[in-house]
């Protein structure tokens, strides 16, 4: 396993929102996809941003339609590369105590989203085999 590389082991692609969506959307996105972060794009499909639970709950009592995904949104994206190993990419996430990366390629000067790399992806391949429930 120490040979893995992130792209081994990422969920390719991501689930985005651009920085003027309201917070309203950006809910309702983490919420009917059931995804625990939103990465937030500029213009160019860069990555500028990301908004996790943690970013929106302090706002439970807000109007969210008021709010948009660049007032609430982390701005220091901590990223990885694909080919970067899953040794490297856990280093980064214990040092810095955050549950996910941002997987981006450099296109044209900009970090490109492609995947992420949560600590669910770390530990399910940690496990190995997915279990057949027979009933």
């Amino acid at each position: 396993m120490a040979d893995k590389l992130v792209k081994h082991i990422m969920h390719s692609g991501v689930i985005s929102c651009d920085v003027d969506a309201s917070v309203a959307d950006v809910v309702r996105i983490l919420s009917d996809t059931d995804i625990h972060a939103l990465v937030v794009t500029g213009d160019s499909g860069a990555v500028v941003g990301l908004i996790s639970h943690m970013d929106i709950i302090p706002h439970f009592a807000a109007d969210l339609t008021q709010l948009t995904a660049a007032q609430i949104m982390t701005s220091k994206v901590i990223s990885v590369a694909p080919e970067a190993s899953v040794l490297e990419a856990i280093a980064v996430m214990v040092s810095k105590r955050i549950h996910r990366l941002v997987v981006t390629q450099l296109e044209d000067g900009e970090l490109m989203p492609v995947g992420i790399l949560s600590t669910t992806d770390i530990v399910r391949e940690m496990s190995g085999f997915r279990w057949t429930w027979y009933v």
